[in-house]
């Protein structure tokens, strides 16, 4: 037994052939035991666009993801739609990915089994938990994490294949793809020295990244609504996901901003023709000019991630006490500082969301394998396996989570919302206000099923593909409008008393409220002139 797995270890190509397969029975194993889903309705819209499932033809206008990739996904749901090709290609990167970076580490030159061991623990325990939430956001963070490992090995072909997963993970979620670069580059500057003939081939994806991003461009840009959406969509992105947005009051908002208005912009329900892209741009310079102080204010949001963030100062302390070689002591030490104000700088105009912390946390836990001091004293060995363990049962314990979260989701999706969902008659268009509907709670590999025609508002607002629809809140007085809302809709608080409050202030309709049915915790309702 011993001959054949130092037999399997001397040969590389027998080695990446098991680790391969490891990982597919791996993800089929969590596939099978674990609630597997999306983390959020986001690619539930992004996969119904490119399925044909939302405007009737598959469409590559994923919004956040590249039109070259969108287009590979209209081109395979052409050709049968019988598989969730947006599934699919994420679980099949997932697996790569995983497959690259568990060979890199276990042919990695001067690290003992057990750090080896330890780094292969973590990184199974955080790769579980980014599949079980999948996102496009991870997924890009991943690849690009993989990609980037290769792009520091020492054969060619390994290299030029790092270039395919980084343009890949660029394709996906652009600024994933680009965070985990930046965190990468350190490291891979440090690895590669001045040796110019390496970095020929990050030259070249750098190129290809800028060409595919220009292709992008181009395709929104030659369209006036896609256009418009687009700069829209941006702009209002950065609103909801700035904390900074949320401490705006009445007084501060630009003159031609109703403040109810903007509340419901914040609640991700804006009417269209009130909250254009010129009163967008508005509000987007108004957020931007918060005082610094009050910037600084929202790092306070931190301390949900303080565990993590203290297990990671143990082990960089350790590593800075351990290591005996002066250019790793000074890069550790500048690393540190690159990071801390990376996440500074993150979290001073915008939510540091989990995904978003995952892509930073993956790129440093890599850094620091890399550069693990090659001393091996017994206390260094137990406190660096000490902290890989408990950032491994931090995270497993996280994982338990998000499996009753998963549970909780499909258990409200299935047996409370689609009942409500199945009195929509079928030429008919729903919307849902908020997040109100748990679309995520959907089987990931049947997308295509979900009862529903549209599904408007949201960072749908403006998005051509509701050119018929959407584009003020008078849509929603049409006899085939339906909203899906909680069932405490009518009170003062909720959204639908104050859109039908705009909608009489702004265009000179009384309104009213017809039931259509409802459950315990949800209802359809329809909104009316009077």
């Amino acid at each position: 037994m011993n001959y054949l797995i130092r037999k399997i270890l001397s040969n590389r190509c027998a080695l990446f052939a098991l680790v391969l397969m490891v990982n597919i029975a791996f993800v089929a194993i969590l596939a099978s035991v674990l609630p597997i889903r999306y983390e959020e309705n986001d690619d539930i819209m992004m996969a119904m666009i490119a399925n044909g499932s939302y405007s009737g033809v598959p469409d590559y206008h994923l919004v956040y993801i590249n039109v070259l990739y969108g287009y590979m996904l209209t081109l395979l749901y052409g050709w049968t739609s019988a598989i969730e090709w947006y599934t699919l290609s994420f679980m099949v990167l997932h697996i790569l990915s995983m497959s690259f970076l568990s060979y890199c580490v276990l042919t990695t030159d001067n690290r003992a089994r057990w750090e080896k061991s330890l780094w292969l623990l973590v990184l199974y325990v955080l790769w579980s938990r980014i599949v079980i939430s999948l996102q496009f956001t991870t997924t890009a963070g991943f690849v690009c994490l993989a990609g980037c490992v290769l792009l520091m090995r020492e054969r060619a072909s390994s290299r030029w294949l790092g270039v395919l997963m980084v343009v890949i993970a660029a394709l996906i979620r652009f600024m994933a793809a680009g965070l985990v670069g930046l965190l990468m580059a350190p490291i891979i500057v440090y690895v590669l020295r001045f040796n110019w003939r390496r970095y020929v081939p990050i030259v070249v994806m750098l190129v290809l990244i800028v060409g595919c991003r220009a292709v992008n461009s181009r395709v929104y840009n030659r369209d006036a609504e896609w256009r418009y959406y687009k700069e829209y969509n941006q702009l209002r992105a950065q609103l909801n996901d700035n904390p900074n947005a949320y401490k705006l009051q009445s007084n501060q908002l630009p003159a031609e901003v109703d403040w109810i208005d903007y509340q419901l912009l914040l609640r991700f329900t804006p009417d269209p023709e009130q909250i254009d892209l010129k009163a967008i741009r508005q509000l987007s310079a108004t957020v931007g000019a918060v005082p610094l102080n009050e910037q600084l204010s929202n790092l306070q949001r931190m301390e949900k991630y303080a565990v993590e963030i203290a297990i990671l100062s143990v082990l960089l302390i350790l590593m800075i006490l351990t290591t005996g070689n002066r250019s790793k002591y000074i890069f550790l030490i500048g690393y540190s500082l690159f990071v801390i104000t990376l996440i500074v700088y993150v979290s001073m105009d915008g939510f540091l969301k989990n995904r978003v912390f995952l892509c930073m946390l993956l790129p440093l836990l890599v850094t620091d394998f890399m550069l693990l001091p090659n001393t091996t004293g017994l206390k260094r060995r137990w406190g660096i396996s000490i902290v890989m363990v408990a950032l491994s049962a931090w995270y497993v314990l996280q994982i338990k989570d998000e499996v009753t979260i998963a549970k909780h989701n499909r258990y409200v999706w299935r047996e409370r919302q689609l009942p409500v969902l199945s009195y929509v008659p079928n030429d008919a268009y729903v919307i849902t206000l908020g997040t109100t509907m748990a679309m995520e709670g959907a089987n990931p590999w049947n997308i295509w099923s979900l009862p529903y025609k549209k599904y408007t508002l949201g960072w749908m607002t403006w998005n051509p593909l509701n050119r018929t629809v959407g584009n003020s809140y008078r849509a929603l007085l049409r006899d085939d409008m339906y909203v899906f809302t909680s069932v405490n809709h009518q009170q003062p608080c909720t959204a639908i008393p104050r859109i039908c409050e705009q909608i009489e202030k702004h265009y000179g309709l009384r309104t009213k409220i017809r039931p259509i049915c409802h459950s315990k915790n949800y209802a359809l309702i329809q909104i009316q002139v009077e």
